[in-house]
Formats: structure tokens, sequence, C-alpha cells
């Protein structure tokens, strides 16, 4: 006898590919984000090598100690007189790779540039200051004037600075990142940008910068959200094609085998249904 005629048999089976629907696409979804990701990444609750930073002031006081060390960079190693003054001024990110007779023959990474003497060490803006452990750092843009005659125009430079354990200020990054105006080719040429108007320009940009970060961050976190609902629903979907397909089986078997019984014995009744002799 054909195992779909048992009832018991019908039911069992019913049971097992329902059991079986909806286990598949659960174990699927456990193993597809459980994912524990790569090894080398920090996925322990603690860093060793991590020191948190957090913003802090940089004082007047502090700012004349910072000028007086961009005056003296500016003066040997950027404008290229005395270099070998500079090394003891210098940061470890510009010394890297440089032995002391190179930096003293003139081979630093540093762009040299003619400043005047009145533009020594003067910056339009901070950009940040921020302390990791007992080392503090601090980013400015020193605005520099070219010397007469030079063929320069004036530059504004980003600089990095930072406070070492002996309470020295080190410059550790120089790039220069703008001219502005025409070249100095005459006595009487001056820079048409001063530090007033250069301060008011980047008030623009930096008002101009932030609304279209913020529209950017919103439209990222709308598009990441989203993102993940779209992903849910094929999972979902799956996991609803897997219960109702045996259950649109078994209650197909369960119909039809009893719509077979009942004309079985609808079959059986007329049989029996004669005369009696």
């Amino acid at each position: 006898m054909s195992i779909l005629h048992s009832y018991r048999w019908r039911r069992r089976i019913a049971f097992t590919a329902i059991g079986v629907g909806v286990a598949v696409p659960l174990i699927w979804l456990g193993v597809r984000y459980s994912d524990p990701g790569n090894p080398e990444n920090a996925n322990g609750p603690t860093v060793a090598d991590y020191v948190q930073t957090r913003n802090v002031p940089f004082t007047p006081v502090q700012r004349r100690q910072v000028h007086q060390v961009l005056k003296q960079f500016i003066a040997t190693a950027v404008v290229r007189q005395n270099v070998a003054k500079a090394w003891d001024i210098a940061g470890p990110t510009l010394k890297e790779g440089l032995t002391r007779r190179q930096w003293d023959n003139g081979n630093l990474p540093v762009i040299p540039y003619p400043a005047l003497d009145k533009g020594w060490g003067n910056w339009s803006f901070v950009q940040y200051s921020y302390a990791e452990g007992k080392k503090h750092t601090v980013g400015v843009e020193v605005f520099l004037f070219p010397k007469p005659k030079s063929g320069w125009s004036a530059m504004t430079a980003d600089v990095e600075v930072f406070k070492n354990p002996k309470k020295h200020w080190l410059v550790d990054y120089w790039m220069p990142k703008r001219f502005h105006g025409p070249p100095a080719v005459a006595n009487t040429t001056k820079a048409k940008v001063t530090a007033k108007k250069l301060r008011e320009r980047h008030a623009v940009k930096a008002k101009a910068a932030k609304t279209p970060a913020k529209t950017d961050a919103i439209t990222a976190t709308q598009d990441k959200a989203r993102v993940r609902g779209a992903w849910w629903a094929l999972p979902l979907g799956i996991l609803g094609l897997a219960i109702l397909i045996p259950l649109t089986i078994g209650m197909f078997v369960w119909y039809r085998n009893r719509k077979a019984e009942r004309a079985y014995f609808r079959s059986a009744g007329d049989g029996n249904s004669g005369p009696d002799t």
C-alpha cells in the first residue's frame, strides 16, 4: 500500500515539510549574520594601543610660544638659511628617513619659500587643537608674504606642531596650501590678500561646507537605513515561501485523499444496498 494512502504518514510528511521549511531559513540567517569578521580587526572590548583624543584649548601663552617656533623654522628651514638650526625644532615626521648630515646639507622635506621677515609665523586661524595622552597637537594655517622681486605670490601653508614631553613645541608637518595674488616682481608690489580678508574667506567657505556635509550625512543615513530594510525583505520572503509551499502541498494531498475516501465509502455503500435473498 502506498504511503500517501495512509493518513498518519501524510500527517507526518506534512509536519516534517513544515519543520524543514522553517528551520532551513532560520539556520541560513543565523550563519549569514553571525560572521565574526576579520580576526585582525579590533573586535574585543578594549584595544591596548588606543589612546583617546580630546579637544583642548590653544591658550594665548601657547600661541606666543608657537609663534616663536614658527618664526625660527621659517627663517631657517623654509627660507633655506642656516637649516641646521631647524633640526632641533623639527618633529619626527619631517626628520623621518633623514640623517643629521642630510638635513644640514639642505636635503629636507620642506618646500623652500622666500618669506618676508614681517610675515614670519603669522596664522589666519587655528584648524584644530587636541591632546592625545600627554601630547598636545595643534594645526594652524600660516600666512606668508614673499620678498620683493622674488617672483612668488603670498602663500598659506598647513602646519602641524606638537608639544613633546620636554615641553618644547616641534614643527611636525609643513605643506604649502594656496598662493594668493600676483607674484612679487617689484619693490612696490605687495600681497593684496591680508590676514583679515583670508579669515573672512575661510569663514564663508566653512559655512558653505557645513550645509552640504550635513545634507550628505542625512542622505547617507537614510540610504543606509533603506538598504538595511531591503536586505530583510529577501530572507522574509524565502521564509514565507518555505512555510506556505509545504502547507499548500499538505492541504492539497489531504483534500484529494479525503475526496477519495468519500468516494470509496459511497461506492461501498451503494454496493451493499441490494435486496436480501
